[in-house]
């Protein structure tokens, strides 16, 4: 019978024989300093959805701040509640936090009453020129709103529109949400992050926690409601990684070069997987690897080399700002602000990106990444560096390395807990 009072109990029952009363006022702060460093994210995500309902003048942007900031509020003061209440205020605030910063406004900007952002037009174009000339990019284009500057991967996601569109649906049917790029988008994202943490055997009960902190927080949640077009990015650089990391080669390869099919950006992970290999591999697994990811990129990007003006204008000279049509992504990052001073301030900003990659390449070297982890710790850093540096940009393009930081912090946790209770120890 005494074997099964539960721990917390027992310890109770032997303090109140020994006399050792325990002050009612120091267990209850004992138990809500527990989860206050959660309570304080929600309350820092609420500050930020409130200053971008103040600053932003998107539509989508102030529908999901309105949301937000009351999931946000919600889950902070349930955050906060005495524990002497017996309700499971830490799973309500999760629960309360992802409804009001994903679900509701996620389903109501899929409603079509509220203004779309340019970038679903352009997937969903992609999608349609892609299934009727094999090209996803207009000929020629000669303005902003012609311009694809994805690689043929995206207009994937803008096939089931287009699908929807030809097989004869009412416009107006509940069907044809069906076919908006954010919702596969958004799945891509989760299903990489669910597929990272099953390859790696992550303990789903603490990766569940940051999980839920991390889809919920305002750069992930915003991006997931009103554009989306990051995230199958950042997804399928996860699984490609996760997998390379548990010696599943082709797996990882064909992922990873999905995402660079998507954005050539994603070219910059290439490298710390390559080291990841060598590193933790014998030589004919990093061979398979190469093989592999040279022959995948080569299928997902044919579309591109069906139309290599077309591509080099909208792909590579467009996002860049080099190209005849000005890009709109002029958000203030470090290096817009230091490319708006002239040819002065853009060579001091290649020089510091310069530095950053070389940066890197040493820390690479010195310290070559054998795991999961480190491996995509090193490809956030690479990804924050060109993200803040880049001479164009918006704040949205930091979610990538935001999701490989926050996975690769779930590992690193996880692998932690595994090595503790190997130990003999039991983590709190």
């Amino acid at each position: 019978m005494a074997d099964d009072i539960r721990p917390d109990r027992a310890e109770t029952i032997e303090s109140v024989a020994d006399g050792r009363h325990r002050p009612r006022c120091g267990e209850f702060l004992r138990r809500t300093a527990r989860h206050r460093p959660e309570a304080l994210a929600y309350l820092a995500f609420g500050v930020t959805a409130y200053i971008l309902f103040r600053v932003s003048g998107l539509d989508s942007h102030i529908t999901w701040a309105h949301s937000a900031a009351i999931g946000y509020g919600t889950a902070a003061g349930l955050s906060m509640m005495p524990a002497s209440m017996r309700v499971p205020r830490v799973r309500l605030a999760r629960v309360a936090a992802v409804t009001g910063a994903v679900l509701v406004p996620f389903v109501t900007l899929l409603t079509g009453h509220h203004q779309m952002q340019d970038e679903i037009a352009v997937v969903s174009r992609s999608g349609n020129l892609l299934l009727t000339h094999g090209i996803p990019y207009v000929h020629d284009a000669t303005s902003v709103t012609d311009v694809n500057p994805y690689l043929p991967v995206m207009a994937v996601f803008g096939l089931p529109a287009a699908v929807l569109t030809r097989s004869g649906l009412d416009p107006q049917s509940a069907w044809q949400i069906v076919g908006d790029p954010r919702i596969w988008c958004a799945a891509i994202a989760i299903a990489g992050i669910w597929g990272s943490i099953r390859l790696l055997r992550v303990d789903s009960r603490s990766a569940s926690h940051v999980a839920v902190l991390l889809i919920a927080s305002p750069t992930i949640a915003l991006e997931m409601c009103a554009s989306g077009v990051d995230l199958p990015l950042a997804g399928l650089l996860l699984f490609g990684l996760a997998a390379v990391a548990t010696r599943r080669p082709r797996m990882g390869a064909i992922a990873i070069a999905a995402a660079v099919a998507i954005k050539w950006v994603a070219l910059l992970s290439v490298p710390i997987v390559i080291a990841l290999l060598v590193t933790r591999f014998p030589r004919a697994v990093t061979l398979r690897f190469a093989g592999w990811f040279a022959t995948a990129t080569a299928v997902f990007g044919l579309p591109a080399f069906l139309s290599v003006s077309d591509t080099i204008a909208q792909v590579l000279e467009f996002p860049t700002g080099r190209g005849p049509i000005p890009t709109p992504a002029h958000s203030p990052m470090p290096g817009v602000l230091l490319a708006s001073f002239g040819s002065a301030g853009r060579n001091a900003d290649m020089i510091l990106l310069v530095a950053c990659a070389i940066i890197l390449a040493v820390c690479v070297l010195r310290r070559p990444p054998r795991s999961f982890s480190s491996a995509a710790t090193f490809t956030a850093a690479g990804f924050t560096c060109f993200f803040l540096l880049a001479p164009v940009g918006r704040f949205g393009y930091l979610l990538v390395p935001m999701m490989l930081f926050g996975v690769a912090f779930i590992a690193q946790r996880s692998a932690a807990s595994r090595q503790l209770t190997t130990a003999g120890v039991t983590m709190p």
